[in-house]
Order: C-alpha cells, then structure tokens, then sequence
C-alpha cells in the first residue's frame, strides 16, 4: 500500500485561508482547471472563477463549502484540516443572534445556567471539527467523554461553553468537565433536575475574530446510572463531527444504530444500523453537519 503525501508548506500558520491556498496551489504546480476537473470528478462542483476568489481572497468558503475544502486539502497533499481551520466567518454576513440551544427541549435549564456561568459568552466560537469519544463501563454507564475541539471566533473571546447531560436521575455532582489542554476549566453550573451541567473552558489566550484554537476537554461521570445512548446538539451547521463510542468488552450492546434528529423532541429522521469493530468500537464521521442532533444509540437486550 503506498504512504499518503503530505506535504506542509512553508508558511506562518496564523497565515490566512488565501495565502494558504495560493501557496498549496503553487507547491503542486496545479492549473485551476485542472483542480476544477479533478473535484467535479469527485462529485463535487465548483467554478474556475470561485478558486480565484478563494486563492486571491476576495471571497471565502462558506460552511457549506467544507466538503471541497477537504476534497482541496487531500488534492494539494495536505494534512486535514490545514485550510479548513484558516477559513473565516463571513463578513459580509451578520452573525445571527439565536436562542441558545433551541435544538434541545432542556434550552430553558441550559440557558439559566449560563446566565450563571456567562451569558455573553455563548456564540463567540464556531466549531470547525469536533472528535469525541464517548466511553461506556462495565456497569452499563458512561464513564467520560474525551473531546477534541477546532474552534474559530466569530467574535472576540477568551472562553468555550460546554454542555452535558448526565441520565434521567443521576447525581450532578459526580459530573465535571476538566480542560485538558489549551484551556483550563473555569466556572460550572449544574441542574439537578434535568441532569444538566454547564461549565466554561478558559483558553490560553484571548481568541480576535478569525482566530482558531484546539481545545482538549474531558467529561468526567461518575454516576453510575445505565445508559442507551449518546448524541451531541449542534446550533450551527457545517462542522466535520467524528463519534465514537467505547463499549467494555464485559458489557457489549446486541444492537447500536445511528439517529439524527432536527430537535431532540421530534422523531428521527434518520436511523441506521451500525457494525461494531471487534474491540468494541463503534463510530459515525459526519463531513459537514445540519443544525440539530446526531447521536448513537445502543440495544443491552
């Protein structure tokens, strides 16, 4: 099997999305054309014309656009993420204020704790990759959540918001979120009756808009209290989202399948069956998620 290419080329990494193309573009000697072609061949479309926007900076990739992004980045023999973590909010676009977590029937409960944590920081940060593993014990119950977190600030900041919910009934105070590295855990506030907590993640320095950072964090959960599954709620569409869920090998599920959800109080609308690798692995890739909620659940008996 032959290696994949990589190949970093020689600039700053706080350059900008262009000056990053432009470079990639010209290390591998490519005509636009040429990488037009080679996308559409991929299924994916895009103008000759849109390329030298992006390459000269006039326009930027939107959202939308990740899959081409990342179709340019494995084209240009890049690592992944290289350019799609340099793509900036749009300008031109205002940033839509919008409920916090409206795509969750506990929003209410979330948005009084962050009234108690910080209500201004909600919104500031754009998820551009999202990687958690989620890990189940022997007792049936989630014991962490390990995640790593490409952000970009749409607006000045210096601190992440992150959510979990423990099951129906569990202690919250066996729940806490813990920085891991760039950041720190700062202020948590907790709902015992839904379950809910809310902490902020204090990053290691203070984010300007267009700015991206990489956050390790962890969920710790001690409750002990059997669980049947896991999703993650996104506001904002667009973001690259890995899942995958750890199963002890003294309790493996007979069935787990994906779900995904435009609300968690409406009904799938989607859900398929998924293989589990022999060490007791299961995972959904999402290139580019919808608003709403993508999740995992599993089947004891």
């Amino acid at each position: 099997m032959t290696e994949a290419r990589i190949h970093v080329p020689d600039i700053s990494p706080d350059a900008p999305f262009a000056d990053a193309l432009r470079t990639a573009i010209a290390n591998r000697g490519l005509a636009l054309n040429r990488i037009q072609a080679k996308l559409a061949g991929s299924g994916l479309h895009v103008g000759v014309a849109t390329l030298s926007t992006w390459q000269n900076g006039s326009r930027h990739p939107r959202h939308g656009s990740l899959a081409v992004v990342t179709a340019l980045e494995e084209l240009l023999d890049l690592p992944v993420g290289w350019l799609a973590v340099r793509i900036p909010p749009a300008r031109s676009e205002p940033i839509v204020e919008t409920t916090p977590y409206a795509v969750v029937d506990y929003a209410p409960t979330l948005a009084r704790l962050l009234d108690e944590v910080r209500r201004d920081a909600h919104g500031r940060l754009r998820s551009v990759t999202v990687v958690e593993e989620i890990v189940i014990g022997a007792d049936r119950s989630v014991t962490s959540k390990r995640v790593v977190q490409t952000l970009v600030a749409v607006k000045e900041t210096d601190r992440q918001i992150v959510v979990h919910q423990g099951e129906p009934g569990c202690d919250v105070t066996l729940i806490a979120p813990r920085g891991v590295t760039g950041c720190r855990t700062g202020r948590v506030a907790r709902d015992p009756d839904d379950g809910a907590v809310l902490g902020e993640l204090l990053l290691d320095r203070m984010l300007t808009v267009g700015d991206t950072a990489v956050v390790r964090y962890e969920i710790d959960d001690r409750s002990g209290i059997e669980s049947q599954h896991y999703y993650r709620f996104h506001e904002w569409p667009g973001t690259h989202y890995v899942l995958e869920i750890k199963f002890d090998r003294a309790a493996m599920p007979v069935r787990v399948s994906e779900f995904r959800r435009h609300h968690s109080g409406e009904p799938d609308i989607l859900r398929r069956e998924l293989m589990m690798s022999p060490d007791g692995r299961v995972h959904v890739v999402v290139p580019s998620v919808d608003r709403g909620l993508i999740g995992i659940a599993w089947e004891w008996s």
